[in-house]
């Protein structure tokens, strides 16, 4: 890949405040493009390090970290659909980003969940706002609310299909945990009230980790089945006396159940 021209366009752009503000367009266009040619292109360390010199000269610009808006134009849904696709709310929330040991704090972050795309409402300089698709292959994990996303890679084969977990609970030596996989998808299912189709409601998937294996947990029988046949009447009764309904259970109800029965689990 060829950054010299780029380069040359940063350049020029310096050289009046009239050019600038025409190659503004290109730069930040350019900025979104790049990371997501790179990546195709097997993380080659000899452009990688040149795109890092290119985005460097971006972010002195722009005064945005590159890396986090690093990503492509996300196109959001259209408004005659009815419902939407997001977590929680089609609202924009503050959540942290997780990048490479990097935490970028007090970000506009949703998660649409028909497309499994994280997207970040950034704002550039002069109070200029890009709406990015994060490039999920660089994210280590997201927090949005009290909920803690993951990457799949964290926990399953890195052949397997990137998406996020939410990471409800995990012990000491992460061997075991529960995660929770949030979907949507597009109905095309045309009535008066959505005359152009509709968002499913959320589906949820829980998931046990053990020692790298995960089971589908949806049911209470598949989760009482992780533990010893004497411990399961235990776990019933701490259920019932904490009004915990398995199928309708919170997060926060399942963190609550997991941290009881941590202490009945064997990691090894």
């Amino acid at each position: 890949m060829q950054l010299a021209p780029m380069d040359n366009c940063i350049r020029a752009g310096k050289r009046s405040a009239k050019s600038h503000v025409r190659y503004l367009k290109y730069i930040i266009l350019l900025s979104v493009l790049i990371p997501a040619l790179s990546f195709s292109q097997q993380h080659n360390d000899p452009e990688e390090s040149k795109i890092q010199h290119f985005t460097e000269k971006v972010q002195k610009i722009y005064g945005v970290d590159d890396r986090l808006i690093n990503g492509y134009p996300y196109q959001a849904p259209g408004s005659v659909i009815a419902s939407h696709p997001y977590f929680l709310t089609e609202d924009w929330l503050s959540g942290t980003v997780f990048m490479s040991g990097e935490a970028y704090h007090n970000k506009q972050i949703k998660y649409d969940l028909e497309k499994d795309a994280i997207v970040l409402k950034a704002t550039l300089q002069d109070r200029i706002s890009k709406i990015i698709h994060l490039n999920s292959f660089l994210i280590d994990s997201v927090r949005i609310n009290n909920h803690l996303f993951i990457h799949s890679r964290k926990y399953f084969p890195a052949d397997s299909v990137e998406t996020f977990y939410e990471e409800v609970y995990k012990t000491t030596g992460k061997s075991v945990g529960l995660l929770i996989h949030y979907s949507k998808t597009y109905l095309s299912q045309y009535t008066n009230v959505a005359p152009r189709g509709r968002f499913s409601d959320m589906e949820a998937d829980r998931w046990f980790i053990r020692q790298g294996n995960a089971t589908k947990v949806n049911r209470r029988r598949a989760f009482l089945k992780q533990f010893d046949q004497k411990d399961r009447q235990e776990i019933r009764r701490f259920m019932r006396n904490e009004d915990i309904s398995y199928r309708r259970a919170t997060a926060q109800q399942l963190q609550q159940l997991m941290k009881f029965c941590s202490g009945k689990i064997t990691e090894n």
